[in-house]
């Protein structure tokens, strides 16, 4: 897509720009098109590490892997005073606690619940801010070392560009590492997304719950009870 300034761009609608999309992520997403080194193309990853002290271009090589990767699969939102202009919300870390204090800090939500009329956040899809929290980010892997294992071809070593699930090359992805049977590496992801499945559902429950009580709650100030006068 050609450069048209970044708040246009991110004000534009689709019916504008669409027929100049002819593929979803492109080599230039990643890559540097004069020598094909690591390097985002969205300038929203730019800004977030610069407000935080730190240089993007400075990033070795193994950061550069999931940094590529960070610039979509990662925590946003739109400034709507300023032309619905894309930001990511990492001044005060990568955590959710980190996340909810920025949002809280400047007063930002998303939609207001019609029961409740609670200000809600919608998160989107925080999947670099949840890699960096877990061990494999702690010792040193990337996300392109689990989604696009390297290749042998003869005398030639290269990165898969087939970006898949780790499960579907375990021999290449989780086994450079651990040393268990393909089948209980499997059933370990197998479980651990069965917890999260099961926790996601109660908490979805008590949400719902907890919406429409305090929207009960809301009818019964607004209309408080009249007592028989004797």
């Amino acid at each position: 897509m050609r450069e048209k300034g970044k708040n246009a761009f991110y004000a534009a609608k689709w019916s504008q720009w669409g027929n100049e999309v002819m593929n979803s992520v492109g080599c230039s997403d990643c890559h540097d098109a004069r020598n094909m080194d690591l390097r985002p193309a969205r300038p929203a990853l730019y800004e977030a590490w610069q407000r935080a002290g730190k240089d993007v271009r400075k990033a070795s090589h193994q950061e550069m892997r999931s940094l590529v990767c960070a610039q979509c699969h990662v925590e946003y939102y739109f400034e709507k005073d300023n032309g619905n202009y894309l930001k990511f919300p990492q001044d005060k870390g990568l955590t959710c606690e980190a996340a909810e204090e920025y949002y809280d800090s400047i007063g930002f939500y998303d939609y207001i619940h019609p029961l409740s009329k609670t200000k809600v956040l919608k998160a989107q899809h925080p999947g670099y801010e949840l890699f960096k929290q877990g061990i494999h980010a702690q010792r040193g892997l990337s996300c392109a070392d689990c989604h696009m294992p390297y290749i042998q071809e003869g005398g030639i070593k290269y990165t898969s560009h087939h970006i898949t699930s780790p499960l579907a090359n375990i021999s290449r992805t989780c086994q450079t590492c651990h040393r268990q049977s393909e089948e209980t590496l499997r059933q370990n992801v197998y479980e651990r997304q069965e917890k999260v499945f099961d926790i996601r559902n109660r908490v979805e429950k008590e949400l719902a719950r907890a919406h429409i009580e305090l929207s009960l709650l809301g009818r019964r100030v607004q209309q408080p009870r009249k007592w028989n006068q004797y």
